[in-house]
């Protein structure tokens, strides 16, 4: 009789982390080796000598050992040194600074402790609660939530290691686009006296159909021109790119793929994308709706110049578009912009009122906002709309961080 495989540890709380380590040693040592975390055998580097011939000589295996209540590799070899589990491990070791037996000199953490913040990351504690939790500093929970945005952000420009992470849409599928301004507005005196903050200085009103034609012809000539004075200087306008390519976007461009009532029965929600943008013409956008949404997807937006040319692309888009001046729904076609000006709200609570200070950062908050929004599921036995987070946040997490970092 054959003896059945057993099932996948699965962890769902800090409770199952905290029981996972009082198992001993060799429990957290499977449980991470198991979900490419670390690696399950280690091989020697220092017993090769400098100066051997190239194909001569051998790595020394190395042996796991037992030392102050944690597994370390051990080797018995000429070099004798050991290492920690977590070497070469780059999310655990993800500061680059490690000294030579593989430890994060950033904070000295335990994995245990690293785990719990990962966990409170996941369900989106803050990060003073995550610091109770993980009986850990501030700034050290700060850190690990910084290196949890850090995958995210990763696992978005790698569509091998992230299928998930491919073009939106298709043939049949709506994707609803917008921009949304995250500069910080400054109110002004009630004398009308005071300077504007950058936010202030937006357009008042984006025209009709006919009026944005026309403006995006007359830009689609002054793109023309710069490109060809960019052409005749390229070196010039390469080394101003590279000076500012650390200065901080005040926009964010959100892309949502709204999922059909079906999807949503099968527990596949609607994904939604943010990228940090420094303007909003035309160049900039269209260059990332070609990017990351499909050929044949058919694509609802206002009527904002910039989107204008593209039913032109030769993606062959499906462009209808909603004059909000007039209607936020159009009452006869049903075209709007609801899904992601919704996401607007829940980027607006999470970033620009909570944390203020992301400055450079945005761009790996937004890349977080993306993953969790593919951690959704519908709420069973109740209105499809509403969503829960997935009871397996962590462990997808996990399966996520040894995708983009394979050992």
């Amino acid at each position: 009789m054959a003896i059945p495989e057993a099932e996948a540890r699965v962890l769902r709380s800090q409770s199952d982390i905290v029981r996972l380590f009082d198992e001993g040693p060799f429990a957290v040592f499977d449980f991470l080796s198991e979900n490419g975390l670390i690696a399950s055998e280690m091989l020697c580097d220092k017993c090769m000598p400098l100066d051997a011939p190239p194909g001569e000589g051998e790595l020394q295996e190395m042996k796991k050992v037992v030392r102050d209540g944690e597994i370390r590799w051990r080797c018995y070899g000429t070099a004798r040194h050991e290492r920690t589990i977590r070497h070469h491990a780059e999310f655990f070791t993800w500061q680059g600074e490690t000294s030579v037996d593989g430890r994060n000199n950033f904070n000295r953490m335990s994995i245990e402790q690293l785990l719990i913040l990962t966990w409170c990351w996941s369900y989106d504690l803050t990060i003073k609660a995550a610091a109770v939790s993980a009986k850990c500093s501030v700034k050290a929970a700060e850190t690990q939530y910084s290196q949890c945005r850090r995958v995210c952000f990763a696992a978005l420009d790698d569509w091998e290691a992230c299928p998930e992470a491919g073009l939106m849409g298709g043939e049949g599928h709506l994707v609803q686009i917008d921009e949304c301004s995250v500069k910080a507005r400054r109110k002004r005196a009630a004398n009308g006296r005071g300077r504007l903050g950058p936010g202030d200085q937006q357009e008042a009103h984006r025209g009709n159909a006919d009026e944005q034609a026309a403006v995006a012809d007359d830009a689609a000539l002054a793109q023309e021109e710069a490109a060809n004075a960019e052409n005749s200087d390229s070196s010039y306008a390469e080394e101003a790119a590279d000076a500012n390519n650390d200065a901080a976007e005040g926009w964010v461009f959100g892309i949502c793929w709204w999922r059909s009532q079906q999807d949503k029965v099968r527990g596949i929600p609607n994904e939604t994308r943010f990228f940090a943008v420094r303007d909003r013409t035309a160049a900039t956008l269209l260059d990332l709706i070609q990017n990351h949404i499909a050929p044949s997807s058919q694509i609802w937006s206002d009527c904002w110049r910039s989107y204008v040319r593209i039913a032109q692309l030769p993606e062959q888009y499906i462009h209808l578009t909603i004059n909000q001046s007039e209607h936020f729904t159009d009452p006869v076609s049903g075209v709007n912009t609801n899904a992601i000006e919704a996401a607007w709200s829940r980027l607006q609570h999470k970033i620009v009122r909570t944390k203020r200070r992301v400055g450079k950062a945005l761009r790996y908050h937004l890349a977080e906002l993306w993953w969790k929004s593919l951690q959704r599921v519908p709420i069973t036995g109740g209105n499809q709309h509403k969503t829960k987070t997935d009871p397996r946040i962590f462990m997808n997490f996990l399966n996520l961080i040894s995708r983009t970092y394979p050992l």
